[in-house]
């Protein structure tokens, strides 16, 4: 069902009882698989993605993409049929950049550029857009916090990370705004998001990485 009147409390516990739970397990033993992949080597092609399923899933016919669709989650795919993106993007489809070991990286939300820094171990250079002034967020995401940001008092959004596509429900308006007011006003406008500052959205994306 619809978070109605979400508080940032209630977001973060269903966010944890979602990928602390069996399926949420699942995806992200398998998102581990695909993200080191796509880090280390770039396009995962479809036939070493359906390789990597557990025998378990691999005896049913279902190979990785419909092993995530099943779950809400679609990946990205490029025009050959390789797997592209899985919250780590090598295509540009976000507002979200983070430079990891030195290559740039796209992702499909600010939680996504803050946790991947904090799984690799990495200080990452990130940039983002305000989707309510459209100016340009940098800042340097490391294991230990946000530094270096260009706007120190910029603020973001939570989603519900249920009740249908994750890219959808939750990716889309888990955004960085330049400010309190632009966050605020992104949760006035949909009751289903709340807002907080960026260094709860740090402690947030910290919590999710520990659980890979």
């Amino acid at each position: 069902m619809p978070v109605e009147n979400a508080t940032m409390p209630g977001l973060v516990e269903a966010l944890f009882a979602k990928w602390r739970a069996v399926e949420g397990q699942e995806l992200l033993r398998e998102g581990a698989k695909i993200v080191l992949h796509l880090k280390d080597h770039g396009p995962l092609p479809i036939e070493v993605a359906d390789a990597m399923l557990p025998d378990a899933e691999r005896a049913k016919g279902i190979g990785m993409v419909r092993f995530f669709r099943d779950r809400k989650y679609d990946l990205e795919m490029d025009g050959r049929g390789n797997i592209v993106g899985a919250g780590l993007s090598l295509i540009s489809n976000s507002r979200h950049t983070a430079e990891i070991d030195g290559t740039l990286f796209h992702q499909w939300c600010v939680a996504d550029a803050l946790m991947f820094p904090i799984i690799f171990g990495d200080r990452s250079p990130v940039t983002t857009t305000c989707p309510a002034t459209g100016e340009k967020i940098t800042f340097t995401a490391t294991p230990d916090g946000i530094e270096d940001s260009s706007h120190p008092d910029a603020w973001f959004t939570l989603a519900p990370g249920t009740g249908g596509s994750v890219r959808v429900r939750f990716c889309d308006r888990v955004n960085l705004y330049a400010d309190r007011a632009g966050a605020e006003a992104a949760a006035k406008a949909d009751p289903e998001i709340a807002a907080g500052p960026a260094g709860q959205a740090w402690t947030v994306s910290k919590d999710l990485a520990e659980l890979f």
